[in-house]
């Protein structure tokens, strides 16, 4: 069974990070929300992986696609 929230929730982790690594490149920083966004990645990755390791590693492959899409956006 596959869960759509499940998956969604790590594309948007990605899809922040992505966009907040193009906003960096271009000058702006904000500490706070990349911090916020570290934990919630590593969180992310520690629950995924609770269920064993091939969901941790679709949890690793959502949130590259999220990321990937997340910089194509901004730019």
């Amino acid at each position: 069974m596959f869960n759509w929230g499940y998956s969604l929730i790590g594309f948007a982790i990605g899809w922040l990070g992505g966009a907040a690594k193009v906003a960096e490149k271009r000058g702006a920083q904000n500490l706070g929300f990349q911090s916020i966004l570290g934990l919630a990645l590593i969180g992310f990755l520690i629950f995924s992986a609770s269920f064993g390791i091939e969901w941790g590693i679709m949890g690793v492959v959502e949130v590259f696609i999220g990321a990937v899409v997340g910089i194509k956006m901004s730019k």
